[in-house]
């Protein structure tokens, strides 16, 4: 009996490395999960990486299932024409890698690499919140602010390998400087390390709050999830906090909206938990930017996915390098 075509996707992150078996309709068959805080050296994470990838397929044909491409997601800057990670902060076997050239000598598949923002607006465009739309914009709210663009149904991956990155966006001119070199960037306003960053800083002003005694006791104790609890209690910081956060976001959607005519605009990662407390900004900002775009025209909505977005991203750039290299 002819077996199911199916690919799987990659998602190489700092703590693990994931994989899915997906089919052509978007189902996931079958999921491993691999730690990577060992994996340093880049020689033997590429050999491992191959040789956990044919023990998939291998699982994947018994249970009826034939693998025909692999897509993978990294974090950092990635050149996906040439294949080559040019900066990975989470995972440093992969900085200054020819991933998929050194990948292609051991597997037999056509093999395809983007940035895991990427991937995650791709995901969600397939099979999540953003089904339906000719045109989207996904934003990863996280330790940093990660994006991707679909544009006529496919990611646009622009030159250089730098594309979709709302994160760097500049929504203050005069504001913190941020890791990227430049100032006031989106991320520096609506990132989870970013938002706990001001926080402290207000704090240290003598700002009212009743994150003062943990601040005072144990600043570290202060994260992304600690000003999610302190704004379901009504603290006046946290609210403030998140208000920044979707006036930050409401401006820089604005700006993209403006630039590219999309209405689908898709957020996810986990700073996105605190979704009811920023954003009415995040829509009151929008509202009153969109001057030449009707408002009403833009959906701004949840991620669907979760944590498969990747995945499945992933999965869908193998089918479509399949298909490219079909044709």
């Amino acid at each position: 009996m002819a077996k199911k075509p199916a690919v799987l996707g990659l998602d190489l992150g700092g703590s693990n490395v994931r994989w899915a078996v997906v089919s052509r309709q978007g189902d996931i068959l079958g999921r491993w999960e691999k730690p990577t805080a060992s994996l340093t050296e880049q020689e033997s994470f590429i050999q491992e990486l191959a040789d956990e990838m044919l023990a998939a397929a291998a699982a994947a044909r018994k249970k009826g299932a034939e693998i025909q491409a692999a897509g993978f997601g990294v974090p950092g800057r990635v050149l996906p024409h040439e294949g080559l990670v040019a900066f990975s902060p989470n995972v440093p076997a992969l900085n200054d890698c020819a991933l998929i050239p050194s990948l292609r000598p051991l597997l037999a598949w056509p093999l395809a690499l983007e940035n895991d923002a990427n991937l995650f607006a791709l995901g969600e465009h397939w099979m999540g919140a953003g089904r339906g739309y000719d045109h989207m914009l996904g934003i990863t709210l996280g330790t940093g602010v990660g994006g991707g663009l679909i544009l006529g149904n496919a990611l646009w991956q622009g030159t250089a390998g730098t594309s979709g990155e709302v994160g760097h966006i500049t929504v203050e001119p005069e504001g913190e400087k941020c890791n990227c070199g430049n100032r006031g960037c989106l991320e520096t306003v609506a990132s989870g390390a970013w938002t706990v960053h001001w926080v402290k800083k207000e704090l240290a002003k003598g700002a009212s709050s009743w994150l003062k005694e943990l601040w005072e006791t144990d600043p570290d104790d202060i994260v992304g999830e600690t000003l999610v609890t302190a704004a379901r209690m009504r603290d006046p910081l946290a609210l403030k906090a998140f208000e920044r956060v979707g006036r930050g976001l409401g401006i820089a959607i604005a700006d993209v909206v403006h630039l590219l005519g999309l209405s689908r605009v898709v957020l996810g990662g986990r700073f996105t938990r605190s979704w009811d407390y920023f954003y009415p900004h995040l829509k009151e900002e929008l509202y009153r930017r969109l001057t030449l775009f009707p408002p009403e025209a833009v959906s701004v909505a949840p991620a669907e996915l979760n944590d498969d977005a990747g995945l499945l991203g992933a999965a869908r750039l193998a089918w479509d390098t399949l298909a490219a290299e079909g044709e």
